[in-house]
Formats: C-alpha cells, sequence, structure tokens
C-alpha cells in the first residue's frame, strides 16, 4: 500500500464519526432516489404490461341500452381496431357474515371463453362460469379477500327487483378495475363493494336486454385521432341516452393510478435533492478542515516530491470513499424499502402481477449523482490543497485581525457571562458559516414538516368529507331516476329520521372553444345532509341564480363567475341551455357542478327526477333497515358512511405510518449529520482555545457549555427557518401533487411542528452527548503542543 493511501487511511479512521454522518446522508438520498426511482418504473411497467396483456380498451362508453347490431357499424369506424360490447349493472348484496347491504357491480363476460376480449378477466383461483349456468359468478379478489369468501361460497344479489343466489366458482381481476371503488366514492370499501363477472346470456335475461348491451369498449388503431372517433360514437349513441364517450385517461382507475405515479416521480425530485445539497455542505466543511489543520503536511508531501495531482487526488479520496459507501449503503436500503413499497401498493391497486423491478440503471444515476455532489463539495477544500505553495504551507495561519463586536461594547459586556460572551462573540465572527449551519439544520427540521404535511392534509381531507360535507348515514343510490313521489317511500320507513334527495343529470358544458363532459347535481338545499364545504372548511351555500362550479372545473372551462355556459344535456328530451356561473367552490375531491334542484328541473324539461336518498337513520334500528335495504328494488348500491370512513382509515393507516416512520428516520440522520459535525468541526478548531480556557481556570462544564451552546443556540436558530422552509416546501408539495380527482388542502397541525421540534432537540441532545464525551477527555498537554 503506498504512503498516501495509508495516510488517507488513518485520518479516514481518526475522523470516522464525521465521515460516517456524511457517508449516512449519502445513503439517505441514494436510497430514497433508487427506491422511488424502481417504484414508479415498476408502477408503469405493471400497468403497461397487464394492459397490454389483457387488451385494456382506451375508449369507454355507457348508454341506456343500444341495439347489439351497433357493433358491427361501430368497428368500421375509421381508426376503431377492436369492439366489445357488454352489460353492465349495479345491484344490492347480501353478503354472509356482512350486516350492513354491499353494492356489487355485474359486468357480463362470454358464456365460452375462446377469442379474446377486451378488458379481459384475469383468474387468480377458481374457474370460468360453465355455459347453461346463469348463477355461477367470478368475483373481485379484494372483495373475496375482505368478506372471507371463496370460490364455491353463495351470495345473494337483487337484480332488477328480483333476489337471485349467486354461485361464486372463481376469483378474478380486470385492467379495468386495477382502483376498485364504488360509482360516486372515491375510497375502495373492499367489504362493501365488488366487482362481479356473468354470462352474458344471465344477465340479458335477467336484466330484459336480449339483443342489446349497456356498455362498450374500443381500442384504436395506430396513429387514430381518439377525438375524431369520440365524436363520432357521440353522434351514433346520442338517441340511445349515451353519457358521451371518453378516453382511458378520464377512466376512474386509470387515473388514480396515473395520478399516483405522478407522485413518486415528484418525490423522485424532491428528496433527494435535499440530501445531496446537505452532503455537499457538509464535505466542503470537513474538507476545508482537514487542508487547514494539515498544511504543514502538505508542505512537506510536496517538498518529498509528490505533486499537486497526488495531493489534489488524495485529499479527493476524503469525500469519495465514505460516498462510495453511502452509495453501497444506499443501494442496499434502496432496494429493501422499493420492495416494502411495492407491497403497500398492493394493497391499494389490484393488478394481476405487479412486479417490483430493481433497476441498476437507477442505481448507475444515483451514484453519478452522488459522486458528481461529493466531487462540487470537495472542489473547492482539494483546490486550496493543490494551489498551497510549500514554503507558505509550512508557516502557520496568519493570525485572524479581531476588532470588537455588537456585544462587546458597553454596558453589554459587563452584563453577559464570559462563556456566553465567547459563544456570541464566535457566531458575529463566523457569519456565513453560522449561516449555513442554520440553514443545513433548518432542511431536516423542513423534511419533518413537509413529510406530516400529507398526514395533516388527510386528516382535514377526512374531517372536511366525513363530518362537515356528508352527515348522513346512508346514502341509496338508484338504478334508474325516480319520480319525486320515491319520497313517501322512504318517509313511510320505521327508523329513517331524515331524509334528502338529489337529481344528478349528465351534461356536456361549453364555453368559447372549451368543453367538458360534466354532471350537474341538483340540490334541496346546502345545508342539509349534504353540505358545501371547501376545503378550508368554510361553508358555501348555493347561488341564487345559475350554477355553482369547483374551482378546478370552472379553471379547465376557463370561465369566472358572471360568465355563462352553454349546456347541452345528454338524457331524456336532451336540451340545450344558457346557464349563468353564480360562483365556484374550492372542494377537495373531484369535480363538481351544483345548483338547486327545482331549477333543474326545470331546466331539463321534465316534471322532475330523483337519483339517490340521503339517509339519516335511528341507529337502534339500523338492523332492521339494513335487512329492508338488502332486499329493496330499483337500487344501484348503497354506501354507509361510517363503513366508508372505516375502511379508508384502515386503508391509509398503514402507508401514512410507513411514509412517516421513513421521512422522520431519514430526517433525523440528516440533522445528526449536520448538528454532529458541526459540533466536531468547531471542537477541532477551537480545541487549543478551549484547552487555553481549562488551564486558565475554566471547568469541563463550562467549556462544554461554550462549545455546546453554540451548537445549541445555531439549532434554535434554525427551528424557526426550518418552519418556514417546511410551510413553503409542503406548498410546492400542495401544488404538484392535486389533480382533478383531488386537491390537498394547505393545511397545518401544531402537533406537526411540536414534533418537528421535540425530534431536532432530541437528535441535537444525542449528537451533544456524543462531541462532550469527546470534549472531556481532551488531552490538554498534546492539544497545547506548538507545531513549529
Amino acid at each position: 500500500m503506498k504512503q498516501l493511501q495509508r495516510k488517507l487511511l488513518r485520518d479516514l479512521l481518526h475522523l470516522k464519526g464525521q465521515m460516517l454522518a456524511v457517508a449516512a446522508v449519502v445513503a439517505c438520498g441514494i436510497s430514497v432516489f433508487v427506491s422511488m426511482s424502481s417504484v414508479k418504473y415498476s408502477l408503469e411497467a405493471s400497468r403497461e404490461r397487464y394492459y397490454s396483456r389483457y387488451r385494456f380498451a382506451d375508449v369507454f362508453l355507457q348508454v341506456k341500452s343500444a341495439p347489439e347490431f351497433y357493433r358491427e357499424t361501430v368497428s368500421r369506424i375509421h381508426g376503431v381496431a377492436s369492439v366489445t360490447t357488454r352489460i353492465t349493472t349495479d345491484v344490492t348484496l347480501d353478503v354472509p357474515g356482512l350486516d350492513e347491504p354491499a353494492t356489487g357491480r355485474l359486468v357480463s363476460i362470454p358464456e365460452y371463453r375462446g377469442a379474446p376480449v377486451l378488458n379481459d378477466l384475469f383468474l387468480k383461483k377458481g374457474r370460468y362460469i360453465e355455459p347453461g349456468k346463469p348463477e355461477e359468478v367470478i368475483a373481485s379478489k379484494p372483495f373475496l379477500e375482505a368478506n372471507n369468501l371463496v370460490p364455491g361460497d353463495h351470495i345473494s344479489a337483487v337484480i332488477n327487483g328480483h333476489k337471485k343466489e349467486l354461485l361464486i366458482v372463481g376469483m378474478g381481476l380486470s385492467p379495468e378495475y386495477i382502483y376498485e371503488v364504488q360509482p360516486g366514492a372515491f375510497f375502495p370499501d373492499k367489504r362493501r363493494f365488488g366487482v362481479f363477472w356473468m354470462s352474458r346470456k344471465a344477465l340479458e335475461s335477467a336484466l330484459d336486454m336480449t339483443g342489446g348491451f349497456n356498455d362498450l369498449s374500443l381500442t384504436l388503431a395506430y396513429g387514430a385521432s381518439e377525438k375524431d372517433v369520440i365524436m363520432q360514437l357521440d353522434n351514433l349513441f346520442r338517441r340511445y341516452g349515451s353519457l358521451g364517450a371518453y378516453g382511458r385517461s378520464e377512466q376512474l382507475s386509470d387515473r388514480f393510478i396515473v395520478d399516483e405515479i405522478k407522485q413518486v416521480g415528484i418525490q423522485i425530485t424532491f428528496l433527494p435533492l435535499v440530501f445531496l445539497a446537505v452532503a455537499v455542505f457538509l464535505l466542503n466543511i470537513v474538507l476545508r478542515r482537514i487542508v487547514a489543520t494539515q498544511r504543514d503536511q502538505i508542505a512537506v508531501l510536496k517538498a518529498m516530491g509528490y505533486s499537486n495531482e497526488d495531493v489534489g487526488l488524495h485529499y479527493l479520496g476524503y469525500a469519495m470513499i465514505p460516498t462510495a459507501v453511502g452509495a453501497i449503503v444506499g443501494t442496499a436500503l434502496g432496494a429493501w424499502l422499493g420492495r416494502g413499497l411495492m407491497n403497500i401498493y398492493a394493497d391499494f391497486y389490484n393488478f394481476a402481477e405487479l412486479v417490483y423491478y430493481f433497476r441498476i440503471e437507477d442505481v448507475a444515476l444515483s451514484v453519478i449523482l452522488s459522486f458528481i455532489a461529493a466531487l462540487f463539495g470537495a472542489l473547492g477544500a482539494v483546490r486550496s490543497a493543490v494551489m498551497l505553495p510549500p514554503a507558505e504551507a509550512m508557516r502557520p495561519d496568519s493570525p485572524v485581525i479581531y476588532k470588537p463586536g455588537l456585544f462587546d461594547r458597553e454596558p453589554l459586556r459587563h452584563i453577559m457571562p464570559v462563556p456566553v460572551r465567547i459563544i456570541v462573540r464566535n457566531l458575529e465572527r463566523h457569519q456565513w458559516k453560522s449561516a449555513l449551519s442554520v440553514l443545513m439544520i433548518s432542511l431536516a427540521v423542513a423534511i419533518l414538516i413537509a413529510g406530516r404535511y400529507t398526514y395533516d392534509a388527510v386528516d382535514r381531507m377526512v374531517q372536511v368529507e366525513f363530518s362537515r360535507k356528508h352527515r348522513e348515514d346512508v346514502t341509496v343510490i338508484f338504478n334508474d331516476p325516480m319520480p319525486p313521489s320515491i319520497a313517501y317511500n322512504f318517509a313511510s320507513m320505521d327508523g329513517v329520521l331524515e331524509r334528502e334527495f338529489y337529481r344528478e343529470e349528465p351534461v356536456r358544458m361549453s364555453f368559447l372553444h372549451r368543453s367538458r363532459r360534466q354532471s350537474i347535481k341538483g340540490l334541496e338545499s346546502a345545508v342539509g345532509l349534504q353540505r358545501l364545504v371547501d376545503k378550508s372548511n368554510r361553508q358555501v351555500n348555493l347561488p341564487q341564480n345559475g350554477i355553482l362550479l369547483t374551482t378546478t372545473l370552472a379553471d379547465i372551462l376557463g370561465v369566472r363567475p358572471g360568465d355563462r355556459l352553454q349546456i347541452d344535456f345528454l338524457q331524456g328530451k336532451q336540451l340545450h341551455r344558457e346557464l349563468l356561473v353564480g360562483g365556484t367552490i374550492d372542494e377537495i375531491l373531484g369535480l363538481s357542478a351544483y345548483m338547486n334542484i327545482a331549477e333543474l328541473n326545470r331546466l331539463a324539461g321534465d316534471g322532475g327526477a330523483l337519483n339517490a336518498a340521503y339517509l339519516r337513520i335511528d341507529r337502534l334500528k339500523g338492523a332492521q333497515l339494513n335487512t329492508t335495504f338488502k332486499k329493496m328494488p330499483g337500487v344501484a348500491g348503497i354506501m354507509m358512511l361510517k363503513a366508508l370512513k372505516e375502511s379508508f382509515d384502515e386503508l391509509i393507516a398503514r402507508s401514512m405510518t410507513t411514509s412517516t416512520i421513513i421521512l422522520t428516520t431519514f430526517a433525523c440522520v440528516l440533522a445528526f449529520a449536520v448538528v454532529y459535525n458541526g459540533a466536531r468541526i468547531s471542537l477541532s478548531e477551537r480545541a487549543r482555545e478551549l484547552s487555553s480556557l481549562r488551564v486558565l481556570g475554566m471547568t469541563k462544564g463550562e467549556i462544554s457549555f461554550i462549545l455546546l451552546g453554540e451548537q445549541a443556540l445555531l439549532t434554535l436558530a434554525a427551528i424557526p427557518v426550518g418552519f418556514l422552509i417546511g410551510i413553503a416546501l409542503s406548498a410546492l408539495l400542495a401544488r404538484a401533487l392535486s389533480s382533478e380527482l383531488y386537491r390537498l388542502p394547505f393545511v397545518f397541525s401544531a402537533y406537526n411542528f411540536l414534533f418537528a421540534f421535540i425530534v431536532i432537540v432530541i437528535v441535537s441532545f444525542v449528537s451533544a452527548l456524543a462531541v462532550k464525551k469527546r470534549l472531556t477527555s481532551l488531552d490538554l498537554v498534546e492539544v497545547l503542543k506548538t507545531r513549529e
């Protein structure tokens, strides 16, 4: 081993605490980059593989009922590659072991599994349905697992007013339901909503739709225009009650998974940059300190014949070796984290095969970025070592010229104790170094704030959606629009304390060159069982005239209050109307349009219709009402607010807990690395000064107070700065992560800031203990020896 290599290893062992701190920061940055990059690629690859293998459609269309011969007509449209027609309907289920009624979506499949169809079925367990057995169904995997059902079990369903016993023969999945959620809901409830695939002939018979269909899917030929195909489909099926064709980008399941992938991509950019920036800072101050304390060694090396390149590479090794160690540890940690995160995603999304891909490209890119950061951090110190002439290096540093500072003036100098004046004077004389230390510690605080921001945002989301906005216990969704007289049926139910109805009318909204397929929700009141509440938890009233749009929908259409929208009704008389935009509401979930139900009935030109009922029920009579709901005809679905909240809490708890633990751990590593390195470097620089003070009569406690008090002041100064940076980062995250499906409310709890404060204080205390142990064990004689 060469002499310079031995010197390098010896020095690294001597500085092992500081170098391990640098390696830990690099490892955190690499692990985040590797894990999130591999997760993003794995989700994309699994999605594309699933879509391709099971032929996920490009365009979708729902109608009331259309003749089957239109399938051939659609197949002849220019740009259409393949077409599949189906029958789908939502029904009420009576699930064994479940007190509340559940909702099932019945989807028709061919009796014989021959030619490939779009949105094909992946059979996870059991078998395919047999011809001539209309009672056989294949149920979705999450529903069966949540209810502890297996192939061979029976389940009851109310189909078109008739109760039927269904035999589950298989467990399946479809690319159409990667995110399996009940229509009208945003959060999955695996116990109370499931998809069932059933014989086409059986559904035709049960729904009196022989020779017809109500659901169409198609794929596009290469280079085909989706917009042109959708336009022709809308013209072709307008007379059959079409709700308007839409592309894959508007399909609910695909939109959720695409948004999730986008969020992962944002995290790839955000967190690693913070850690690499801190690594640059740490390496810079550590190497500058090494060069400053080894001036005489540099002179000797150059005098012995070592070239500038040899000296430069030698000191570059102080940066590259801990970076290499961090890269190895970070890669292994990233692979482990990535696999764990994929297991969590498997709970949210239903892939036929969710494969984890660990890519060497991600590792290579992260390592290259880390070494570039290390080189950037070491460059200044290495340049100063290379440019230092031997004769100058042999001389000690020129004494710094000091002048009295602000706190050295009368009468402050007599008020402050000597140790405090020493601390303040040192901070005042090294303002840039102190400012950088504050900035680095504040980044750790900011990561804690931003990491828990999503927790606060989701908590506000739950508070608004499940407490303030929705005050009903049960939502009953009708299969078809019902006349207003249906209200008397619910009024006569024993146990129904309060009822409220709404109408939902599909329309196409247009303003100038922009248009959007959307439903208008007609409400009886904005202060009833469903209230209109924005993401800041403020209640909003329905406008006296016109329509109320969510802010995001208004931005998409390019309208403001006072503008006039062109409205084309897609069902019924298909009337064209002009409607005033009466206001906007910044809601958390989805895109919505609200107006008074009486005004909506007038615009639709009919006697009024109801699509669903909100009910507040007597909890003591809940079991009796559940039995009634299970047998109720004409119902497409029933949602229990309490059950939906419990399901959401159960689903979200694991992911939130995991992400909080990861971010907290990484922020602790970051804070410890900065605080510990700052204290260790300060100890190295001031060891002679502190030892002199010991000789002059100061106690170990007093010199510990001087050194650690300085670090405590830097940490306390960093906390409010970190709060501000964390708030700014959270604002960026809220903006970047928000989409049409949901908008994260910008809200923080006091616990968030308290949590960050406590974590940083604990980490600083632990690092202070480590430095104090080294400080109290200083060899005064050795430290005070001169080097001349």
